[in-house]
């Protein structure tokens, strides 16, 4: 098993020796390997990463011969520019059983480069890997990569802390997460392969798209009422010290201050459960967005691979079967992603609803806090200011809750109709089932 992680797009050990190509034949190594956008990688290893199948532009691109890639190791094509922490958080993912998107960067062997964004995924008795010519973000992920190489070399960093600094880095880029950065960099790439061949843009990407930016928008509007929160959480308490001051006087306020408190902190609590929920969405959705863009790619890739079956070497139908059949299974996992957002969806809505009960309460509080320091009719005790402070805080939580629950609703519709198109066969064409007899 630890073989296959010093393959091409596999690679997990640190420090596996770098094949070297061969000099005879070696040119620049600053020169590209070319292929086209309308071309599509594929090669199969067993448990070993051993080279078990490929199509015919893994072979012509890679400058080997046939006999010199089946029945050997994947990383006869590693290039040596290629961080370890990127081949770390790649056998993370892979000893998980999930599958990973990664920019990766191969030698041919003659000594020529070529970028690929490459799609592993685990099968029975080995990993598949699909690889498509990236060109979206690739000069950023260029420089990420010498950056993160040199620091590799510099502190001679573990392999681990390798990824972890690569992560820190996306952050800083704005991806949340690696599946966040996957989801997106797949569907940038597909599109920009699209655009290229001027092929129709796939309907399913906007309905992602929405998706994602509600589902954004939502969280960054919890995070604005949390804000208000968190720059109001000592008014109960300043009300409180102040209704200590005015002795039996304050009676009253002390306890309008109290109620004010049980019920900023419920919504506190309420506002915490259904973050976590928000961000589990967003996470289902990034993974909804890369299984989708997965099933695609296999399928395209299928196709690809029959009409260039004579320059296949393996047992093609074989090989085609397996696409279909991993092709299949991603695109029901998305499928029961979106409808696992359409449930949860509901779920929020009840929520939206307790928080806006909540939220009356507290204008209810507040007005009768408003009218116990109209009674004490003190111009110097600062009542109306904090007043008006919690008037502004339940303004902006009831304000911030209308808005949650239409972002909520637009994450439902979109989830369902996302899930109504993949789930047809009719619509993702380039989704349909394969046909191994084709």
């Amino acid at each position: 098993m630890r073989e296959v992680l010093q393959s091409e797009c596999v690679t997990g050990d640190p420090s596996p020796e770098r094949s070297a190509p061969d000099k005879a034949a070696r040119v620049d190594a600053d020169k590209e390997a070319a292929f086209g956008f309308d071309e599509l990688f594929f090669s199969r290893t067993n448990a070993s990463g051993i080279i078990a199948s490929g199509n015919s532009v893994f072979q012509r691109v890679s400058g080997y011969d046939w006999n010199e890639l089946i029945g050997k190791p994947h990383n006869i094509i590693r290039h040596p520019d290629m961080p370890r922490g990127v081949f770390w958080t790649l056998w993370n993912y892979l000893k998980r059983g999930e599958p990973i998107g990664a920019y990766v960067k191969n030698r041919a062997k003659d000594g020529r480069y070529y970028w690929v964004y490459a799609i592993v995924t685990p099968v029975d008795g080995g990993y598949l890997s699909v690889r498509l010519k990236p060109s979206a973000l690739l000069p950023t992920v260029e420089t990420e990569y010498e950056a993160l190489l040199a620091l590799e070399r510099q502190q001679d960093l573990r392999a681990r802390d390798a990824a972890e600094i690569l992560l820190e880095r996306l952050n800083r880029l704005g991806f949340e997460s690696y599946d966040a950065f996957m989801a997106a960099t797949l569907r940038k790439e597909m599109a920009a392969r699209d655009a290229q061949l001027r092929t129709a843009a796939d309907p399913v990407d906007a309905r992602f798209d929405d998706l994602t930016a509600a589902a954004s928008s939502m969280i960054e509007r919890v995070d604005d009422i949390y804000a208000m929160y968190r720059g109001n959480a000592l008014v109960p308490l300043n009300l409180k010290i102040r209704a200590a001051q005015l002795g039996q006087a304050g009676a009253p306020l002390a306890a309008i201050s109290s109620n004010y408190n049980v019920i900023s902190l419920e919504i506190k609590d309420s506002l915490d459960r259904f973050y976590a929920s928000a961000k589990e969405v967003l996470r289902t959705i990034d993974k909804g967005t890369f299984q989708i863009g997965v099933a695609r790619l296999q399928r395209e890739v299928a196709d690809f691979f029959r009409k260039e079956a004579s320059g296949a070497q393996g047992r093609a139908q074989e090989e085609m079967g397996l696409l279909e059949r991993q092709q299949a299974a991603y695109r029901d996992l998305a499928v029961k992603g979106l409808q696992g957002i359409a449930d949860r969806v509901e779920r929020f809505a009840d929520d939206c609803a307790g928080m806006k009960h909540l939220a009356s309460g507290l204008e209810v509080t507040r007005v009768m806090g408003k009218m116990e320091s109209a009674r004490l009719s003190r111009a110097d005790d600062g009542l109306d200011g904090l007043m008006d402070d919690l008037q502004t805080f339940q303004a902006t939580i009831a304000d911030g809750l209308k808005e949650v629950d239409g972002f909520n609703h637009r994450i439902g519709d979109s989830a369902r109709h996302i899930g109504r198109m993949v789930g047809s066969t009719g619509s993702l064409g380039s989704l349909g089932p394969l046909r191994a007899d084709a």
